[in-house]
């Protein structure tokens, strides 16, 4: 009797162990961290309304974020006659660079206490939700879509970092060299240490807006670097902590004012 009371036991554990084996296979083969919203559609709707001093060039959605909007190219660099949500990149190529910057406005969010997700910022105003640990943690992911590709970008560094560091103007791919610099620079500027692996053979998004962190009058803008998910790679969430710097952001913001506007 015990005998069989033991074999019905490890039955039992057996099954339930083929059935958690099964649970786990189901889980990485389908689920989607954050999914795919095509988005060329928009684009070539809003592409609609172009004129000669902007073109429709892509489309940027921005995971925990109210950040789902055009990108757009302007020679001139004049966006006085828009008042609709943009942001923008200062190239205009025909492929995906292995380094792409995206640009946008900060005008409601710039005190020392970046105010999350607020659904009354525009632009990149909900991109200083990224200044928080507890916000990153959930939200790792960025969408660019571009020449018809939804292309998914994994975060690997957030940072307050020198306006010089930033290739705003780069119209061509990276060097092996350049891209390796590019991405030492913002591992070490980061505030924030991510578990992804990132190299010169990846293609990077960078996204970038104005801050009064550390003041009124400096060369300081906040970044959030993304690299493309790689081929066969699951889109699931990984583990993120905090770094030396982002101790003294935290400081900064301890001793800040309240939010207001520029």
């Amino acid at each position: 009797m015990l005998i069989m009371k033991k074999k019905k036991l490890f039955l039992f554990l057996g099954i339930l162990s083929f059935l958690c084996l099964l649970v786990a296979i189901f889980f990485l083969l389908f689920y989607d961290y954050y999914p795919v919203k095509a988005r060329t559609e928009k684009i070539e709707t809003y592409a609609q309304n172009d004129t000669d001093d902007y073109t429709t060039i892509g489309w940027l959605r921005v995971q925990g974020t109210d950040i789902d909007y055009p990108v757009i190219y302007a020679p001139g660099y004049d966006f006085s006659g828009k008042t609709d949500n943009f942001v923008w990149n200062e190239v205009n190529s025909d492929e995906l660079l292995n380094q792409v910057t995206i640009s946008g406005h900060n005008i409601l969010n710039l005190s020392k206490n970046p105010l999350v997700a607020d659904k009354n910022h525009q632009r990149f105003e909900q991109l200083m939700s990224f200044t928080y640990l507890d916000f990153v943690k959930d939200n790792k992911y960025i969408q660019y879509t571009f020449k018809g590709q939804d292309y998914i970008y994994k975060i690997f560094s957030v940072s307050y970092t020198e306006r010089d560091n930033i290739p705003k103007f780069t119209r061509e791919d990276l060097t092996s060299e350049e891209m390796n610099e590019y991405i030492e620079q913002s591992l070490e500027d980061s505030i924030f240490k991510f578990d992804i692996d990132v190299n010169e053979n990846d293609k990077i998004l960078s996204l970038v807006t104005c801050t009064r962190m550390y003041g009124r009058y400096n060369d300081i803008e906040f970044k959030v670097d993304a690299r493309l998910v790689r081929r066969g790679e699951l889109k699931l969430n990984y583990d993120v902590s905090a770094t030396e710097k982002y101790q003294e952001v935290k400081d900064i913001m301890e001793g800040g004012e309240n939010n207001g506007k520029a």
